[in-house]
């Protein structure tokens, strides 16, 4: 029997769990998945079971851990910090390292789902630790591109582009880069550039979409004096200062068709003519291309030309979104803090507010997360990003205001982040939130329910 689906889509679909189905689907998980550590607590954040695979992972045997606080086990800082769980009732691709009962540390993905009582509180939950390859076992050039080039991940797709980065940037052969906007196109054509022969030599870039068809011309191959009306003097264009370099060509799929055919011909021949000039240049320059479409797609559209496709997808790079990594968003905001703070006075993310960024499906990648933590590190107190330091959007989906007796005098509204703050702040008592909130215990519970049902 195997698991025909990720632990995070596992959850997602999974009902409100009580504690005695979960202890049972506990058991039936470390069947399914033997090589990882799985366990449950009890309300009080005991261990209430623990599975052959933790005592395999994490070295702890189950006899000696068994009505144990959770922390015997999970030694780490953010454990000890909190996990987030009991504020937001479930934690999904949460990267940890952990410290086995010999000392050594072990890279885990935590995944984990709070068991609920019919009153709404807190009955305990499950948790699922997925192993982490070792160090010795991940790509070499991960630590390199993330120092110089500032690719972060710990992903196995992006592996494979870190190796196909190493593997083309010896060579001079055409490279087409495709992702999504935002997830980092440039600086793989960057790292091609970094590690071969030509990182002496400029590497130029230009956006295709931003110029039109005349200026464009003029930008990739330069003009001689007199071309046309303006042009008072010689222009070396892009192919000209990228001589003996990279030419980076961002969202080659703009490239307006008439262009098309010229820029061919510099990949077939080797040379390229000025505006208005009689004698053609040679270009000594790689040529790396990036896009956000599919080339064939637009082939087939009549936008783009066929032989130009194949003349440039020589070596396609495929860079997957930060939807498809997650396990990196916790890395990236590390790099993100450390690039802006020392250590000292580096802020911490909440456990509520990482799961918000682990639970968003970031449709601008790591560009839009870059963007978020620094509206983030703004609105916080400097000291810790919480969840209502998170921009808008981050929150649109589950934390518009809920009404609570609608209709009656002094009604009172509530949004998702009241709740979690307030769940948080009172350790998981429901009766606790209730009071700060000013509501009633089940108005609380039924409304929590409510926003667990949206999300």
């Amino acid at each position: 029997m195997k698991m025909k689906q990720s632990p995070a889509a596992f959850f997602a679909n999974q009902p409100q769990l009580s504690r005695a189905q979960g202890e049972s689907l506990a058991r039936m998980i470390s069947l399914i998945m033997p090589d990882a550590a799985v366990f449950t607590v009890d309300p009080q954040k005991k261990i209430s079971y623990w599975s052959p695979g933790a005592e395999k992972l994490l070295g702890y045997p189950s006899q000696a851990l068994q009505g144990e606080s959770c922390l015997t086990a999970n030694r780490c800082i953010q454990c000890m910090r909190g996990c987030g769980l009991t504020e937001a009732g479930k934690v999904e691709a949460f990267p940890l390292q952990l410290q086995r009962s010999d000392g050594q540390l072990q890279g885990v993905i935590k995944y984990a789902m709070a068991f609920q009582a019919a009153d709404g509180s807190f009955e305990g939950g499950l948790e699922i630790l997925l192993p982490q390859r070792p160090a010795a076992e991940t790509s070499p050039a991960a630590d390199d591109m993330a120092e110089k080039y500032g690719l972060i991940s710990h992903a196995p797709d992006m592996y494979k582009v870190f190796d196909m980065v190493r593997r083309v940037a010896g060579t001079d052969i055409p490279v087409l880069i495709r992702g999504d906007s935002g997830t980092g196109k440039e600086l793989v054509a960057r790292a091609i550039h970094g590690e071969s022969a030509r990182n002496h030599a400029p590497f130029v870039a230009i956006n295709c979409a931003t110029l039109n068809a005349g200026i464009l011309e003029s930008e990739l191959f330069g003009h001689v004096k007199g071309a046309f009306t303006g042009a008072v003097r010689d222009h070396q264009g892009l192919f000209g200062r990228a001589e003996g370099g990279t030419l980076f060509l961002d969202e080659i799929a703009e490239l307006p068709y008439e262009l098309q055919a010229k820029l061919l011909r510099v990949l077939e021949t080797g040379e390229y003519l000025p505006v208005g000039a009689d004698r053609p240049l040679q270009a000594n320059v790689r040529i790396v291309a990036a896009t956000h479409k599919a080339l064939r797609e637009e082939v087939k559209a009549g936008r783009f030309r066929q032989d130009l496709l194949y003349r440039l997808r020589v070596i396609p790079i495929f860079i997957p979104s930060l939807q498809a990594r997650k396990q990196d968003i916790p890395l990236i905001v590390r790099h993100l803090l450390k690039q802006q703070f020392s250590s000292e006075t580096m802020p911490e993310i909440s456990p509520a507010a990482m799961q918000k960024l682990l639970d968003y499906d970031w449709p601008g990648n790591v560009r839009e997360l870059r963007n978020v933590m620094h509206y983030a590190l703004v609105m916080c107190d400097g000291k810790q990003v919480q969840v209502s330091d998170l921009p808008p959007e981050l929150l649109s989906t589950t934390t518009t205001a809920i009404e609570i007796a609608p209709g009656k005098p002094g009604r009172k509204t509530l949004s998702e982040a009241d709740i979690v703050q307030a769940m948080a702040a009172s350790q998981g008592n429901l009766a606790q939130a209730a009071r700060r909130l000013g509501v009633g215990r089940t108005t609380l519970w039924r409304y929590r329910k409510l926003w667990q049902e949206k999300g």
